[in-house]
């Protein structure tokens, strides 16, 4: 429970959503599906709130309310305060009440508070920052005992005594007969001083993180003289290799930080091991929150949703609705059961009292969310929070465990949704028919030349608002997912600076196979593979095999430009310097001018094209071409020479203008025929590929009529509206509900 605010504000403000999941049929999803549960609780205890006397009453009422899990804290520092001897009497003391109200139990383990005894065993257990500050352990608001962030993961010492704790656990709980999930890791983050990508404060650095990395590359290179063509160096043996302390050679610290996202993801297998080889009759998993680069992200934080998810039976995040958890979520998982077991709807502070929420706030919220796939929801928390910062925030009840209204808007949500628990668990929305490219090393690299995410996270972010927000099914796709798009009509790649080889010959033979391609400007300008920019763009010979080619590229700060005449990037000094002397004449957009007549902004880069045989479609000065359409064997390529989703900030409408031609030349289908923009709908299909639910969300100034085309009639859950196939209805505004589909 430890995101920012920034998020947690965003998402509830954000609205509509769509489906991501494939139909059963054709998804072949894991033959342990249907032993999953829908879940519907809280997260309630954190030792030592809620206090002991708070037990009894709280469970009875959860029981009462009709919940079926609760998820307790198995924290190291807590439960393990001296070397060998291990403290679970509060917690066998809840087992034993949640089996009394028959509810679920997830046990949640936490290693990020480490117990004093540690360090005095193992001094040279603490991380190291790049200033070279000692981490010293300390408390925060979501760590109130202490020990927070942790030993440095690469310290053996350390890491034993983690199995040993996470064995003692597993095999004193596993008994228990209401125990059902193990959540193996809370919000994974390499150290929470560095969550916002501070180069200053990014860790490890210590002595062992400097051992492994070298091991680590010599995997990778296999011999000094291999490391020193990639990154331009004359070592003579691995002793030599001196750790990354800036950002400017680039590829260098781009290897830093993947070792680092390996060292977690070895992190979390261990744990996900453990529980599958000591107690393989229950569930493992860990809960992230998504990586949106805002503010977890490749940088600081170090967790791959992807590769994680890999090991997990089921995946999970902390998330509220929107169009890039949820989407990102459902991504990584690529087909498992998913779940929200930390929603935040309720946050809150002692300067900023959680809101007061009611019926229409949780639907809005969970509604989407069950039409993106997910399938059930653990509050963060129970009761609100008395220790603290937090505190009284977090909670479904009173301070004094009385109702509130969201108290009574969460009992009376899951009573409606309950009878339908089994059916909404095997039912998943359509495949997605659009993928936006999200790669790891490029998001590396975008820190390393901006010092931060902003532009990168613009520019993924202003595609997936328009895809959730015109119910288009689209998911993210990580580098290795290139190779099987086979279920994908358009793909679209953000910013796409960075590439591999691979990568560039899988968009290639996908493109040629009849792929549509949304590329924005730079496409492979800088090879993963030689460590260097290649000398044409786009790079990887594609420049050659499309017959598309970047000219005179400049920057639109270079450009003469009405507008803005400073600077909003950070650049080198060397260039600050020239800047100083020659002055700018544009800013961070550029203005692309369209066939139409239609103003598109683009922005932050700028490239003319040559390109024989293409049509092109928008330029900035003219003679010139700054966007082109062109078919490249079965399939088509848009590229644009500038970022035209970062540009979409100055500007939405031509950008969605632009987006909609896309969609309608790539045949994207929206669900059951939708033509109203201002409506979201979703679709569920059970396993016999059967429309069995539909959501409907109007969250519009005005009421708003639309026709949908479906196979019989649906019944909204919570507004008891009926909807009948191709007969027009209205939505008032503020509308969400959850709709079942009887068919004829």
């Amino acid at each position: 429970m430890n995101y920012g605010k920034r998020i947690c504000i965003t998402f509830l403000l954000l609205s509509s959503f769509v489906g991501l999941f494939p139909i059963w049929a054709k998804n072949k999803p894991d033959k342990r599906i249907l032993e999953y549960p829908f879940i519907f609780g809280a997260q309630y205890y954190r030792a030592p709130t809620p206090e002991p006397e708070c037990w009894e009453t709280d469970m009875k009422k959860m029981a009462e309310m009709g919940f079926t899990d609760i998820k307790f804290w198995v924290q190291w520092r807590w439960s393990n305060r001296t070397d060998g001897s291990y403290y679970f009497d509060d917690l066998d003391k809840l087992m034993q009440i949640a089996e009394k109200y028959n509810l679920r139990v997830t046990l949640n383990t936490i290693f990020d508070v480490a117990p004093v005894w540690l360090y005095e065993k193992y001094p040279d257990a603490k991380q190291i920052a790049n200033n070279g500050k000692v981490v010293e352990p300390y408390i925060v608001g979501h760590r109130q005992i202490g020990g927070h962030p942790g030993p440095c993961y690469n310290h053996p010492g350390a890491l034993e005594k983690r199995k040993e704790f996470m064995r003692q656990t597993i095999k004193h709980f596993k008994k228990y007969k209401n125990l059902y999930f193990w959540d193996v890791w809370n919000e994974p983050e390499l150290s929470f001083p560095q969550r916002n990508a501070d180069l200053n404060n990014l860790v490890c650095y210590c002595p062992l993180c400097e051992k492994a990395f070298k091991e680590w590359l010599k995997d990778k290179y296999g011999t000094i003289d291999s490391l020193n063509t990639i990154w331009g160096r004359c070592y003579s043996v691995w002793d030599e290799v001196e750790l990354p302390r800036n950002t400017e050679a680039v590829k260098d610290f781009i290897d830093w930080r993947e070792f680092h996202n390996y060292t977690m993801g070895n992190e979390a297998k261990w744990r996900l091991d453990m529980v599958h080889e000591l107690d393989p009759q229950h569930v493992g998993y860990l809960h992230v929150v998504p990586n949106t680069m805002q503010p977890f992200n490749a940088v600081s934080t170090c967790m791959d949703d992807f590769e994680v998810a890999e090991h997990c039976d089921v995946f999970a995040a902390t998330m509220n609705n929107g169009p890039f958890f949820t989407p990102q979520v459902i991504s990584a998982a690529n087909g498992k059961i998913c779940y929200n077991v930390e929603s935040h709807i309720n946050g809150g502070s002692i300067t900023t009292h959680q809101a007061i929420l009611e019926l229409p706030d949780l639907l809005n919220d969970f509604i989407p969310q069950i039409g993106l796939g997910i399938k059930g929801f653990l509050f963060w928390q129970y009761r609100p929070e008395v220790l603290g910062i937090e505190s009284p925030a977090w909670g479904l009840t009173g301070l004094d465990g009385s109702d509130r209204p969201i108290t009574k808007a969460t009992r009376t949500f899951w009573k409606t949704i309950s009878p339908y628990k089994q059916e909404l668990i095997e039912a998943f929305p359509q495949k997605a028919e659009v993928a936006i490219w999200k790669s790891m090393k490029n998001e590396i690299f975008h820190y390393s030349i901006f010092k931060n995410l902003e532009s990168l996270a613009n520019s993924v972010n202003a595609y997936s608002e328009y895809l959730y927000n015109n119910s288009y099914n689209y998911r993210f796709v990580n580098s290795e997912m290139l190779d099987d798009l086979q279920d994908i009509k358009i793909l679209i790649m953000p910013s796409c600076y960075y590439l591999t080889e691979k990568e560039a010959e899988a968009i290639d033979k996908w493109v040629r196979n009849g792929g549509v391609l949304l590329n924005e400007a730079h496409l492979g300008a800088y090879n993963d593979n030689t460590g260097r920019h290649n000398r044409t763009m786009p790079g990887f010979g594609l420049a050659e095999k499309w017959g598309i080619k970047e000219v005179n590229t400049s920057s639109p700060y270079r450009l003469n430009v009405d507008g803005s005449k400073t600077l909003d990037i950070d650049v080198p000094e060397d260039t600050k310097k020239l800047l100083r002397d020659f002055g700018i004449s544009g800013g961070m957009y550029v203005p692309v001018i369209m066939n139409d007549g239609s103003l598109l902004w683009g922005a932050l880069r700028y490239a003319e094209l040559e390109a024989k045989d293409a049509t092109p479609l928008g330029y900035f000065r003219p003679g010139t071409t700054c966007i082109i359409k062109k078919k490249i064997g079965k399939g088509t390529v848009y590229y644009c020479g500038t970022n035209i989703g970062e540009g979409s900030m100055k500007d939405k409408p031509a950008f969605y203008s632009f987006l909609n031609d896309l969609m309608s030349d790539g045949k994207v289908n929206k669900p059951l025929g939708l033509k109203n923009n201002k409506i979201s709908v979703g679709t569920l299909y059970n396993k016999k590929e059967e429309l069995s639910f539909i959501t409907i969300r109007n969250t519009g100034a005005n009421a708003e009529t639309l026709t949908l085309d479906f196979d019989g009639q649906a019944k909204g859950l919570f507004s008891s509206m009926n909807i009948k196939s191709e007969r027009p209805f209205t939505l008032p505004t503020n509308f969400c509900d959850l709709f079942v589909v009887e068919r004829k």
